[in-house]
């Protein structure tokens, strides 16, 4: 009897915990509903909504390099840039522009997606790359990302992903907090004011990298809809950008914006790049792919490994198939901008010695798991490690216009160095004009008398030469620059 009374309480027990877990779940979804409801009305109603198509939003952009500025601590470099965005839903067209110069890059590129007609536009080289697998979703997301009119859009499409988080103060005001999943890339928190509905602040957290914070401000209505004159983006705290709206037109014809310029030569399409495996000398193997390459060099007893960009696991598990069982004993930072030390806690993981510039010991010990436990080995202008096999250097080769402390890797029996940043060979096309930190980088190399035959690139699947580097140095900018 006893044992029947005790099954009977804990099913019941069972059950008003499932109910209250129902209702909880309820409760959840029709708040995120109403609150959605109430942000579409905010923008304009759901007609307007559905009724924007297209929309073209220039701006003025000024980039505080807070991880990317040549040195790692404050006062950071700031860069200005100009372009535009536009979009047209319908036919699934994005276009985006850019022109301005930061960190020892010079730049003035477009991007067109328009299906089969897609490029990628470089008018300082007057290069036309046809993008062989366009991705409207996910080249338009960054622009639909910082458009608060255009998330709310999303989010009345994608309303069944949106669930409510709670309430939280933003500057002194109460918001409620809906989060949704957009098409491409990780979930979204939106901040909307409890009084006005309106969007002031979203969020995203990206695994092994950290909290990206957009504020928006200074709304005017547009043809009915409220579009937000600036904004400001935040890493983890720290200032990042900072953005104007100098115009922006609803339901215009973007047509004008994938015509082809005549004055643009076509080149080779840009491929898929996925993950692979080259050796460029005995021993020595460039692995990587999607933009990021990291180099191994086989030692007689370990493995040195060369940068620190994302991706280390897969590239560490790609070179296992071809050397199984030596342990990497030390992995190489070229510098200490935050996309180029997303490997410390790999390395760390696999009890490897991180070697970097003594001017970013601090900020590599603060981005690795135990900054205490952490073996680290600084370069003040050069360390050599060398065995029975291979002599390998590393170098300072600093100050450059992209960093004022740079390693790189040079092997000088193979006449191989590996950089990152400064010269990136196109992975299709010709040799684009040289930019600042290319520059720099061909006079640090002339002055350290490096007798090198293959530049490797941290940012390339290809390999360059001394002709190649030249090639560059003394292409003269492109008239299209001058548009």
């Amino acid at each position: 009897m006893r044992m029947h009374q005790a099954t009977c309480l804990m099913v019941g027990l069972s059950l008003a915990g499932g109910l209250t877990a129902q209702n909880l779940t309820q409760q959840n979804v029709e708040r995120a509903q109403t609150i959605i409801s109430n942000a579409v009305e905010a923008y304009g109603g759901a007609e307007r909504l559905n009724a924007m198509n297209s929309l073209i939003i220039r701006n003025e952009t000024t980039a505080i390099a807070s991880g990317q500025s040549r040195n790692p601590g404050p006062p950071f470099d700031r860069n200005t840039n100009a372009g535009l965005d536009a979009i047209d839903f319908e036919n699934s067209i994005f276009v985006n522009q850019a022109r301005g110069n930061g960190g020892g890059f010079e730049f003035d590129n477009a991007t067109i997606i328009n299906g089969e007609q897609s490029y990628q536009l470089n008018f300082r080289a007057g290069s036309a790359a046809p993008i062989a697998q366009p991705d409207f979703n996910t080249s338009s997301g960054p622009f639909i990302r910082v458009t608060p009119a255009l998330l709310v859009k999303q989010l009345q499409a994608r309303a069944q992903t949106a669930h409510y988080l709670g309430d939280a103060d933003v500057d002194g005001n109460s918001h409620e907090v809906v989060a949704f999943s957009m098409e491409v890339g990780p979930a979204i928190s939106l901040y909307f004011d409890k009084q006005t509905h309106m969007l002031n602040k979203s969020e995203r957290v990206f695994p092994g990298f950290g909290l990206i914070e957009y504020r928006f401000y200074d709304y005017t209505t547009i043809e009915g809809i409220p579009f937000n004159g600036r904004f400001d983006l935040f890493v983890n705290g720290d200032s990042n950008l900072e953005r104007k709206t100098t115009g922006t037109q609803v339901n215009v014809d973007i047509s004008s914006l994938t015509e082809l310029p005549s004055n643009l030569n076509q080149v080779a399409a840009i491929e898929p790049d996925p993950l692979s495996l080259q050796e460029l000398a005995d021993g020595v193997y460039l692995v990587g792919g999607t933009g990021t390459y990291a180099m191994f060099i086989e030692m007689d007893d370990y493995v040195i490994a060369v940068g620190g960009t994302a991706g280390i696991p897969d590239r560490i598990s790609e070179l296992r198939n071809v050397l199984p069982d030596k342990p990497i004993r030390y992995g190489v930072l070229t510098h200490h901008h935050n996309d180029h030390i997303l490997g410390v806690p790999v390395y760390a993981g696999e009890g490897a010695t991180v070697i970097a510039s003594s001017a970013h010991a601090e900020v590599v010990r603060n981005n690795a798991g135990d900054g205490n436990e952490l073996k680290l080995e600084t370069v003040e202008q050069r360390k050599v490690l060398e065995d029975g096999s291979r002599r390998v250097e590393i170098i300072d080769i600093g100050p450059t216009a992209h960093s004022e402390h740079l390693l790189v890797t040079y092997l000088p029996e193979e006449g191989i160095l590996f950089e990152a940043d400064h010269f990136a060979m196109p992975a299709a096309g010709p040799v684009p004009p040289a930019v600042s930190s290319t520059r720099s980088f061909a006079e640090a190399v002339a002055r350290l008398n490096l007798r090198v035959s293959t530049f490797v690139s941290a940012h390339s699947p290809k390999p360059g030469t001394p002709e190649d580097l030249q090639t560059a140095l003394s292409k003269p900018v492109a008239a299209a620059s001058n548009r």
